[in-house]
């Protein structure tokens, strides 16, 4: 016997002008089911969630609830209608408690009008006992850890009495074992007949979390169906096509280059920063790409950060191009031609609101300008050629960076560092919230460079990205380097091991 659809799709489509972002779209989801959906940046998916949510109209097509038809671009009454979405950055208030989060804007209402915080409290902790989530209730937001923050966000939408939740990269900043507790309170909402739509890059967590699972490309539907029916290669395919999935199978295949030539660019000896890191020593060779990982937490950031003179290490020694340095400021990195792609690039690394070419010259200023003046040529050449080295899409340097998809986002920030030379770089999580097409991009950058003597220092919590890419491996846990080794010398398994300290 089929499950009951409590929310369906039908024909669905959006346009903006003559693009059109949404073909001809069937969608449905089941009562206790977790149904993925995959596909690039672009392919057409958060087009498809914000018309299913209310926040966009469609331009043709219908939405059912429980097979009633629903208003079309109603927010509010998708959310009545048990429709509720979590999306990747959180939309919490952290300074205010989880159980003011949870009800915030619309608390129980005494007859008077006043705020029952009796009643509030009752149904705040009937849901947790209902679907056994261990939260403290009247703990503030920001003191919480953050698979804590993404159960504060399900428990406001089960407050709602949500038969339908949409997560939006639900694991995007979460540790491995975060990740775990996470999939936990998935399984039981689905046990108790929630459905859920998993919306995930992360293609190991799909196969691991998902009943069901929907490809999309170019905005419309190019497989459906169970889980079991699909393989991780042809889910590849299908969602970048042929060339770029057999790109993003070849990156392990590539030779390894562990210690590059053999030539040491930067030498940490016990570096320590107070109550941070300690004891951090180690060797970044040139044309080598060293992956620094570990669970989140691990202080991986904190020693980029250190050395890069956005930060102090207040212990050790640090020798960069045979010369002994502590940089106290990040443009004297830079000078020594170090160049840093931070973790957060919406908060740290762009400047979301200026073109496409205002962000490609904003570390090469020298490159296109003299006296203080200009050179329009010089801007538009650099441009140019960043764009299409890149494959930056669309290829317009005008385009506001904001409105472009992650993965283009994080080229662009890439291109920014390019521009300098660097002889070192410096790359914290860079494909986060990019998709499997823009990977196999950045990765083949990454080698690139590598070949033309690049020394890579990159931190990632992506042990496929870590196996895949790296020519080294060093492991950081609880603010120590536990390990370094090169990468064919360890399996995925080991190295699971050895960034949990060793314990199962």
């Amino acid at each position: 016997m089929s499950k009951q659809i409590l929310l369906e799709g039908r024909k669905l489509s959006k346009t903006f002008g003559r693009f059109v972002a949404l073909q001809e779209t069937d969608f449905a989801i089941h009562a206790g089911e977790v149904h993925g959906l995959c596909g690039s940046n672009g392919a057409g998916k958060s087009t498809l969630i914000k018309i299913l949510t209310g926040a966009h109209r469609p331009t043709g097509g219908e939405v059912h609830v429980n097979g009633t038809l629903a208003p079309a671009g109603s927010p509010l009454a998708m959310l009545e209608l048990g429709v509720a979405c979590i999306y990747q950055h959180s939309n919490l208030i952290p300074a205010l408690t989880v159980l003011d989060n949870v009800f915030l804007g619309r608390p129980p209402k005494t007859k008077l009008g006043f705020i029952d915080a009796t009643e509030q409290r009752r149904k705040a902790e009937a849901l947790l006992e209902k679907y056994n989530i261990d939260l403290d209730l009247d703990a503030q937001v920001s003191t919480l850890a953050t698979v804590k923050q993404k159960e504060v966000e399900i428990l406001k939408a089960l407050a709602l009495d949500a038969q339908v939740i949409l997560m939006d990269e639900p694991t995007a900043w979460l540790s491995h074992s975060e990740v775990r507790k996470l999939h936990d309170t998935i399984a039981r909402l689905r046990a108790l007949g929630v459905g859920l739509v998993y919306i995930s890059h992360v293609l190991d967590e799909v196969f691991q979390v998902c009943d069901a699972v929907t490809v999309m490309r170019d905005g419309a539907v190019v497989w459906n169906g169970s889980i079991d029916e699909i393989t991780r290669p042809e889910l590849v395919d299908r969602m970048v096509g042929n060339d770029l999935g057999e790109a993003s199978r070849s990156v392990a295949a590539e030779p390894r280059h562990p210690k590059g030539t053999g030539e040491i660019l930067l030498s940490a000896r016990d570096l320590g920063m107070t109550n941070t890191f300690e004891d951090i020593s180690f060797d970044l060779y040139k044309g080598e790409i060293l992956c620094l990982t570990g669970l989140i937490g691990s202080k991986r950031t904190e020693l980029l950060h250190s050395i890069f003179g956005s930060a102090k290490f207040s212990a050790g020694t640090l020798d960069v191009l045979g010369r002994s340095v502590r940089y106290s400021s990040p443009s004297e990195a830079i000078a020594a031609g170090i160049g840093f792609v931070p973790e957060d690039r919406l908060r740290d690394g762009l400047l979301l609101d200026h073109s496409v070419s205002d962000n490609l010259i904003f570390a090469a200023l020298d490159k296109v300008s003299r006296w203080g003046f200009w050179n329009n040529r010089a801007v538009r050449e650099l441009t140019e050629r960043q764009i299409r080295d890149l494959n930056v899409k669309p290829a317009d340097g005008s385009k506001i960076v904001k409105r472009l998809s992650g993965g283009n986002q994080q080229k662009v920030l890439l291109g920014k560092w390019l521009e300098i030379e660097p002889k070192i770089l410096f790359l914290d999580e860079p494909t986060v919230g990019v998709d499997v097409g823009a990977k196999a991009e950045i990765y083949a950058i990454l080698r690139k460079l590598r070949a033309q003597g690049t020394a890579i220092l990159l931190v990632s919590s992506d042990m496929e990205e870590v196996m895949a890419i790296a020519d080294r491996i060093a492991v950081m846990v609880s603010g120590r380097m536990t390990m370094t080794c090169a990468a064919d010398d360890i399996t995925q398994e080991e190295l699971v091991l050895q960034i949990s300290g060793g314990n199962k």
